[in-house]
């Protein structure tokens, strides 16, 4: 195992890719609680034109300000000028994306969980820079670059000391479709900076509207290696609300799920437009 490959895996553990609180038994039951609570102002109901007769409702169709964000992962799709999002995933994970032109956004986040882990001299955090726009009306081209700080042990295989540091990853990313219905291909470099190991690293995303307000979401990413490649792939839906968006799905990893469900990590997320 190489250790870049390590620092993906450890990030999914402890909550650098929102999935730090990995005992369901504890946390799951809250998570549901808080998703029935926010899912209150979520949906939206009105009558249009005429009176409707009496207990006939209409569904209306929200607009959709979320095609940036998949789960994890970004879309070339840019968000408004001047508009950003901020992302909560299982109560720890916190983050913010902003759009500081028309396509060029800014975003960063970090785990609550690992700033009072007493285990860890320091917390998980992320920073994000994404340059992307449209080259047609349902093409869309763009280009990441992240950073996580998180710490790596020197033997990917021993729960030693975490001496090092740093994980960049550069893609280029190219969209089609919209908001609404879309997929997404990225690839590029994982970088574990303190020992210039490299590997390839690809994403493919999608998302399909299928009900009025409701969106199926599918993540699958690549670590690619000779020996050992590392697969990761997240599945659900979304409710999707004028100013907040309800996430609920699953994310499996093959060592991951020795740790939760045998299929998958179930998570909840909240995301809400300012």
């Amino acid at each position: 195992m190489n250790t870049v490959k390590a620092a993906f895996h450890r990030a999914l553990r402890l909550g650098a890719m929102p999935c730090s609180l990995l005992d369901p038994s504890r946390s799951f039951i809250l998570r549901s609680v808080l998703l029935l609570m926010a899912l209150t102002p979520v949906v939206d109901l009105y009558s249009a034109g005429q009176p409707l007769p009496r207990k006939t409702l209409t569904l209306r169709r929200s607009p959709n300000a979320y095609g940036n964000q998949y789960f994890h992962a970004n879309s070339a799709i840019p968000l408004k000028s001047g508009t950003g999002q901020y992302r909560n995933v299982l109560v720890s994970w916190n983050s913010v994306n902003y759009a500081a032109s028309k396509r060029l956004m800014i975003g960063g986040g970090m785990d609550l969980y690992s700033t009072i882990n007493a285990a860890r001299l320091s917390p998980v955090w992320t920073a994000r820079l994404q340059y992307c726009g449209p080259l047609s009306e349902n093409t869309h081209l763009g280009g990441t670059v992240f950073y996580l700080d998180l710490p790596l042990p020197k033997d990917p295989e021993a729960a030693g000391a975490a001496d090092e540091r740093g994980l960049a990853v550069v893609q280029a990313q190219f969209t089609w479709g919209n908001a609404d219905d879309q997929v997404t291909f990225a690839g590029g470099v994982a970088h574990v900076v303190s020992t210039e190991e490299q590997r390839p690293i690809v994403t493919i995303s999608g998302a399909k509207r299928v009900f009025a307000n409701v969106q199926l979401i599918t993540e699958h990413w690549a670590i690619l290696d000779e020996a050992d490649d590392l697969f990761t792939h997240s599945l659900g839906l979304r409710v999707v609300g004028d100013h907040l968006a309800i996430d609920i799905g699953a994310l499996y990893n093959e060592r991951l799920s020795d740790r939760t469900f045998s299929w998958g990590l179930p998570f909840i997320a909240a995301t809400l437009n300012f």
